[in-house]
């Protein structure tokens, strides 16, 4: 299936740019935070990277090294799941899935700390 019979409107303008959202093997495999739907996706968004994959920007999720590093509530919120934060996770488990880090570079990766990318320092 090409871009064209992806996409409903057809091709994303010259301008355009793809952002791909946290595609991580941190929810991909089968951790405490796995999404069943990051593996059935990971072929359709390889899809639309392989068209132009410099125009595409990868996130990535990066959680606090320990909940200490954190202010109340996400305090709370990390001690309760301390084995998704960096200083106890495989570091690999951070890394975008393998069938879309190969397009990185040309696409862009962005490392974000927080839940929106669009929130993060340099996101603009």
């Amino acid at each position: 299936m090409t871009p064209d019979e992806v996409l409903p409107f057809g091709r994303l303008g010259d301008r355009s740019v793809h952002l791909c959202i946290d595609m991580q093997e941190l929810f991909a495999q089968q951790t405490a935070w796995h999404v069943p739907w990051a593996q059935r996706t990971s072929s359709m968004e390889r899809r639309l990277v392989c068209d132009r994959p410099g125009h595409t920007i990868f996130t990535r999720f990066l959680p606090p090294r320990h909940p200490d590093e954190l202010p109340s509530n996400w305090r709370r919120y990390y001690s309760r799941w301390a084995e998704m934060t960096r200083g106890m996770l495989d570091p690999r488990l951070l890394e975008l899935v393998p069938m879309l880090a190969e397009f990185a570079p040309p696409a862009l990766v962005f490392d974000k700390h927080g839940h929106s990318a669009f929130t993060a320092p340099g996101a603009r």
